[in-house]
Parts: C-alpha cells; sequence; structure tokens
C-alpha cells in the first residue's frame, strides 16, 4: 500500500478454503490410488501420513516431482504413473459451502469488511486444481493467500503477517474463520479475532456480534 494511503479502518476477513469454503478428504486420494494401483484401500491407510515432506511442500519449499516421488515410496505406488498419482492427490476435494458464498456475497457483510480473502494451508498441485474445480465461486473472494506461495503456513506468526502486510493492516485488524479449533486457539494468541467455523449460519451470528 502507497505510503499516502490512509490505513483502512475496516478489518480484513480470512476464511480458511479446505474444510470451510469448500469440503475435503485424503480417504478419497487414498481411494483411488488403490482402485488405479488394484491395492487395499486399508493397507494405504495404514501407510499414509502427514509428514515432514508434506509440511515442505505445503511451504513450497520442494517441486511437485519431489512430493509426487515421495509419495510414491510411502504408499508403496512405484507401479503408478506420475499422473496417476497426482490424479489421486487431487481426488480430494468435495463440494463448495454454498451458504457461506451467499454469506460473504451479501452487501452488509462487504461493507463490515475492508476485503473478504481466502487462506489456506496447501501444495502448489492442490491450489492450481481447486482454483479451476471452483472457479465459479472465488470471485467472491477478493484474494486467496496460500501457503505455499508465502512459504510459511498457519497458524503461525508469519502466515498471517503476511496477509495483513498485503492489505496494509496490523496483524489485530484480521479476522479469521476456520474449521480447525486449534488454528482459531492459536489465531487468538497471535491477537486475531478466530472464530471456530461450524457452519455459515453460526459465522454470521459470530460476524453480527463483532
Amino acid at each position: 500500500m502507497p505510503l499516502h494511503e490512509p490505513r483502512p479502518d475496516r478489518p480484513v476477513l480470512c476464511v480458511d478454503m479446505g474444510g470451510v469454503f469448500f469440503t475435503y478428504s485424503f480417504l478419497s486420494a487414498l481411494t483411488a490410488w488403490a482402485e488405479s494401483a488394484d491395492v487395499d484401500a486399508d493397507q494405504l491407510r495404514e501407510r499414509w501420513k502427514i509428514d515432514g515432506p508434506f509440511d515442505a511442500f505445503e511451504r513450497g519449499e520442494i517441486t511437485p516431482a519431489d512430493y509426487l516421488d515421495h509419495l510414491r515410496r510411502l504408499l508403496g505406488l512405484q507401479d503408478l504413473s506420475e499422473e496417476q498419482v497426482a490424479a489421486g492427490w487431487n481426488a480430494i476435494y468435495g463440494t463448495v459451502d454454498t451458504d457461506l458464498v451467499q454469506l460473504l456475497g451479501r452487501a452488509e457483510v462487504r461493507a463490515r469488511f475492508y476485503r473478504i480473502v481466502g487462506v489456506s494451508n496447501t501444495n502448489t498441485l492442490h491450489a492450481d486444481f481447486w482454483r479451476e474445480l471452483y472457479r465459479e465461486q472465488l470471485p467472491v473472494l477478493d484474494a486467496v493467500h496460500c501457503s505455499h506461495e508465502i512459504g510459511a503456513t498457519k497458524p503461525g506468526a508469519a502466515f498471517f503477517d503476511h496477509v495483513a502486510a498485503d492489505h496494509g493492516v496490523p496483524r489485530a485488524s484480521l479476522v479469521l474463520a476456520d474449521d480447525i479449533a486449534e488454528v482459531t486457539t492459536a489465531a487468538r494468541g497471535l491477537g486475531l479475532r478466530a472464530h471456530h467455523y461450524q457452519g455459515a449460519a453460526d459465522l454470521a451470528a459470530y460476524l453480527d456480534a463483532l
């Protein structure tokens, strides 16, 4: 924001993407891989884990090819091509919360906030996929901030400081809606206002009480 422009006097609403804006389940990826490899999905479920390479991928520290190769070795999917592993990786996505989209589009809600943005711990393969999958609903957001582009994940201070700086507001001017209670608790500890998302009606009530 140019130095001559005044600092916005309204907060920025940060809406988590996966689990709030749209649904997802890694079980769908395991099912897709099992079908492609003709193996038992329960075996893949036992091997699957969110590990160091997963976190590094969400921070943009390793390439898609490196992470897919890690998945192939972790899950024993050496017989699958990179394209098949990537297809399973992107099979996790479900439906958009249309009630939320309608809420975020209301004039009275938009007037309450300087900007309404999406925030996501994600990786380049996933983000590229869901940006296309949900292209009709995403314009309700003024911007989307992804961890792999920032180089940090929420609920770390570096993630929220990046978002705040991008919109010319202090960290305390961010309001977060997230489906993970641990994330909202940590965000409050950093000075944000945060709401544990359990549906659009519940969020509407929270925003009315701000």
